[in-house]
Formats: C-alpha cells, structure tokens, sequence
C-alpha cells in the first residue's frame, strides 16, 4: 500500500498543481479501500453461504440414512410377514383340500340328509298341529270357564284370571287371523278391571254394630221394672174421713171402660222380649251372611225384613230404635254386587273362527 502522506504542518506546502493531484491520490486510495472492503464483505457472505449449505448437505446426508435404515428394517418386516403369509397359505391350502375331500364325502350323503329333512319337516307340522289344537281348545275351555264364573258365581276375579290366561293361549299361537279376538279379548278384561270393588267390610262392620245394638232394644208391651204405685196425696184428712176416701177410690178402680184402639198392643214377658230381640239379630246376621256371600237379593230380603220387625216389634219413640231405623235405611241403599259386564263376545268369535277354519 502507498504511504499516508504526512501531516500539513510539517509537510511543504504544495503548489496548485501538486495539490490536485493529492486530492486525486487521496480519491483513489479511497475507492481502492472500498473495493477492498466490499470483496471482503462479499468473501464472508460467500463463505457463510458455503458453510450453510454445507450443513443442509449434512442434515439431509443424516436424514436420508435413517430413511434408508427404516426401509431395511420394514423391508426385513416384510419379508418376515410374507414368509409367515405363505406358511399359513400352504396350511389353509392343505386344509381346504381336506375340506373339499370331506365336501365330497358329504355330497354322497345328500339324498339321505334331504330325506332326513322332509321326515323331520313332516313330524315337526304334526307336533305344531296337537300343539296349535291343544292350545286354542285350552283358550276356548278358559274363556267359557270365566263366563260360568261371571255369569253363575258373579266371580269376576276368578274370570279375570281365566280371560288372562286364554289370551296367553291365543298369544302363543301367533295366528295373525285371532287378532280380533285378541282386541275383544283385551277390551273384556279392561271391563272386568274397571269393576269397583264395593266396601264389604265397611258393610259388614256396621251390620255387625247393629246386631249388638238390638240385644238392648226396647219391645212394646213389655213391663217397666221401675214401676211404683201412686204416693198417698199430702194433706189428706185423718181419721174417719181418710179411711173413707180409700175405700171409695177402692170401688170406684174395681169397675174401669177403656177405649182399645188399632195402635194398643199387648202386654210380653221378658221371655217374649229376648224372642222378639234375638229375631231381629237372627234377620241381621243373616244381612251380614248375604254380605259375605255377595247375594244381592238375600242381603235386600233379610233387610227389609229386619226393618219391618223392628218397626213392628219396638218401640218407635226410643232414639235407639229410630237410629237404629236410619242405618238400615241407608245400609238397605247400599250394593254389595256391582254391576258385571258381558265376556261372552270374545268366545263366540273364537267359536265362530274355529267353525270357520273346520276340523
């Protein structure tokens, strides 16, 4: 490189001429200083560029020898499945062929299988015929069966329970034709379900109370066991005068006329009196009896009956007989066998589509 020119103080001072020229050796030693900084700047960025794609070389060298050693790998796989798909080919093979030396055994046996099916279709359609009779006679024997309850015993459980069953019957033929039946069947136990249950307990208890109410009833005619005889009048006069008043009353109470009217009765004795109380218990408890029994006109008949005798036999001003009066009256109202439906449709269709169908 040129020298750097000395300092002005020291250096002579040039002319006009030689001055220009400095100034121009100065131009040019910068442009020089330039270049050389700029091949510099430009050596470095190549020589980063170099070193760069030196290392994506490196990295993508690496990579691709992972690459290639995971395709070794899986190519070994693959080659280790093949070997194992072909034994297992060869063995499925041979067992196929065995199959097919079987297949060929078998079909020598077709005529008798065939025959064999037709023998077990055959006996199959006979055992479903007994079993498909069996059970819509089982059906047509529970439905009559619920109508003799209901109609004779007016046991509408017991028929509930028969409908029930006779539709599991007729379900288990699954016979598409029977669905009517079903739907009047279904509609007769709903009716028979609807049906109130009327309260005899309640009934029971109160003709019960009754009962016992009529063992202390009073009779008419019967002798009052409190009765006393007429107290002598205070004041009365001693003496002659006294005596002659007793005797006087004496004969005037031996003659007596009384007017007898429809509503007299007769005088009863205490023997009477436990008849006449233990019949109207008689007549209650046989109410009751009917009760239990669920007989509508017994438990009416022994009612009315009851109410008579005690309208007859006792005495009607006693609050006892009167409260006693009103309960049978309203007991008499009550129910005690509730209205029952008709359950007989569904066996006359059953009738009908069995005469339908024939033998």
């Amino acid at each position: 490189m040129d020298q750097q020119p000395g300092s002005p103080s020291d250096a002579p001072v040039p002319s006009t001429d030689s001055g220009g020229r400095f100034v121009e050796r100065r131009h040019e030693d910068r442009r020089k200083l330039e270049r050389v900084s700029v091949r510099g700047l430009m050596a470095v960025l190549l020589a980063s560029v170099a070193i760069a794609m030196a290392a994506l070389a490196i990295w993508q060298a690496t990579r691709a020898s992972r690459t290639l050693n995971q395709i070794h790998v899986q190519q070994s796989q693959l080659i280790a499945d093949n070997a194992q798909l072909r034994s297992e080919l060869e063995s499925q093979s041979r067992r196929l062929d065995a199959n097919m030396t079987r297949l060929e055994e078998l079909g020598n046996l077709a005529p008798r299988v065939s025959e064999l099916a037709d023998n077990v279709d055959q006996l199959r359609e006979r055992t479903e015929s007994a079993e498909r009779s069996w059970a819509n006679a089982e059906a047509r024997y529970l439905l009559d069966v619920a109508n003799r309850r209901l109609t004779l015993e007016r046991d509408w459980v017991s028929a509930l329970a028969a409908l029930e069953a006779a539709d599991e019957r007729l379900q288990s033929l699954k016979d598409p034709s029977l669905n009517p039946i079903r739907r009047t069947l279904a509609s007769e136990i709903q009716d028979l379900r609807n049906i109130s249950q009327p309260d005899i307990p309640g009934i029971v208890s109160r003709l019960a109370s009754a009962e016992e109410t009529a063992a202390f009833l009073p009779v008419l005619g019967a002798i009052q066991e409190n009765y006393s005889p007429d107290q002598p009048v205070a004041g009365s006069p001693p003496g002659l005068a006294r005596a002659w008043q007793v005797i006087r009353a004496s004969l005037v109470g031996m003659v007596s006329v009384r007017r007898i009217g429809e509503d007299a009765v007769e005088l009863v004795s205490i023997e009477q009196q436990s008849v006449r109380r233990e019949h109207l218990q008689l007549l209650l408890f046989a109410s009751r009896l009917s009760a239990l029994r669920g007989d509508q006109n017994g438990y009416q008949t022994n009612l009315d009956a009851a109410r008579l005798w005690l309208e007859k036999m006792f005495d009607p001003t006693d609050a006892r007989v009167m409260s006693l009066r009103q309960e049978l009256a309203v007991l008499e109202k009550m129910p005690i066998t509730p209205t029952l439906p008709d359950i007989s449709k569904s066996l006359h269709q059953l009738q009908a589509h069995d005469e339908r169908r024939g033998p």
